[in-house]
């Protein structure tokens, strides 16, 4: 039987929440001990700025600030060595495999580690995963139980969709379908 989100079905009619109603939903489903704990906001680039400003000024459930975004984009980055990365950009166009294959194990090399560190991360700036079609599941597997993930994701619902970095060109990116559960997904007013 699971907590019923208040917020779920406005959400459903349409309805983006406050940030603030947002942030006491997530404290709400972080009290559970036991579980997947993979959350996901949605939203413009401005509206998840905001978010996570009124997120870090908000108190855990042990009393401690939540812990400022870290861009997926740049712990990717630092983990790859910089030679190794020039190598494999230098060659990515003749074969863009192995490069999309770095990214990938870098993703999940950072994501274990500072998960190991905290307990709850809040994550932004994932554009690098969608862009070399980095497989989610990880995101999915890794938040459980003592582990938790929310993800500041650049993107919005659209006709039960979600559909990642509107308005950024031609090319569309989807979110998984069930990646995220649906009461633990929330999209921001603008």
């Amino acid at each position: 039987m699971g907590m019923r989100d208040p917020w779920l079905n406005l959400q459903r009619e349409g309805y983006r929440v406050k940030d603030a109603e947002i942030i006491d939903s997530i404290m709400g489903k972080l009290s559970v001990p036991v579980g997947r704990h993979l959350y996901g906001v949605l939203g413009s680039y401005r509206a998840l700025e905001r978010f996570s400003s009124k997120l870090h000024e908000a108190k855990t459930l042990d009393g401690n600030p939540f812990p400022k975004p870290l861009s997926v984009n740049r712990g990717i980055l630092d983990t790859i060595p910089d030679e190794e990365f020039k190598k494999l950009v230098q060659h990515e166009a003749k074969r863009p495999e192995p490069t999309a294959d770095h990214v990938k194990q870098a993703f999940e090399f950072f994501l274990r580690s500072i998960l190991q560190k905290d307990g709850l991360v809040i994550l932004k700036s994932l554009e690098m995963l969608f862009a070399y079609n980095v497989d989610l599941n990880a995101l999915r597997t890794m938040a459980a139980d003592d582990f938790r993930i929310i993800l500041l994701l650049p993107g919005r619902r659209d006709s039960g969709k979600i559909f990642m970095f509107p308005g950024s060109g031609p090319i569309t990116y989807n979110l998984p379908t069930n990646l995220i559960a649906e009461d633990h997904l929330w999209e921001l007013r603008d």
